[in-house]
């Protein structure tokens, strides 16, 4: 597999929200302006080898309508190019990611200027995968409206400074 060829087939955050196949633009219009991500991450750039996002998305998954936006802002934020695939057609492609062999969305995959990957976020912050692990579904109301956007901030801010 060609990563650089799969990244730079893959479309942007603007295209997503666009892209005809999206019903609810605006949940990631929406979650894009509200999340809250400190400007002061600009320092994080100096020190990362991450140059790239390459994320594997579905606009009806609610997983990405929480996280996608979270990956956008940060990106923007820190000028990193950030492109989009869908899952549907590219299962084979992200087998190569996965760890537990299964497609999840959304998978982030961090890259370097030379393409070659760094790190993986897969599906959901590691306090939702706990909680999903015990059985426990109280959190969805709270997931979707953002009560561990931080979690997710964090997570993925980690990635990309350790990278």
């Amino acid at each position: 597999m060609d990563i650089k060829k799969l990244f730079d087939s893959g479309i942007s955050f603007d295209e997503f929200i666009k892209s005809g196949d999206n019903k609810k633009p605006e949940i990631f219009k929406n979650r894009f302006e509200i999340v809250n991500i400190d400007e002061s991450i600009k320092n994080i750039k100096n020190s990362s080898m991450v140059s790239n996002v390459l994320a594997f998305a579905e606009s009806w998954c609610p997983d990405c309508q929480v996280s996608l936006p979270i990956m956008a802002k940060i990106c923007a934020i820190l000028g990193i190019d950030f492109r989009i695939l869908k899952r549907e057609g590219h299962e084979e492609d992200m087998m190569t990611f996965c760890k537990d062999k299964e497609a999840k969305i959304p998978t982030f995959v961090f890259l370097d200027y030379d393409f070659n990957v760094l790190d993986i976020w897969i599906e959901r912050p590691k306090i939702i995968k706990e909680l999903v692990g015990k059985g426990d579904n109280s959190f969805r109301i709270g997931y979707v409206n953002g009560e561990y956007d931080k979690e997710i901030i964090d997570e993925l801010l980690e990635k990309i400074s350790r990278s």
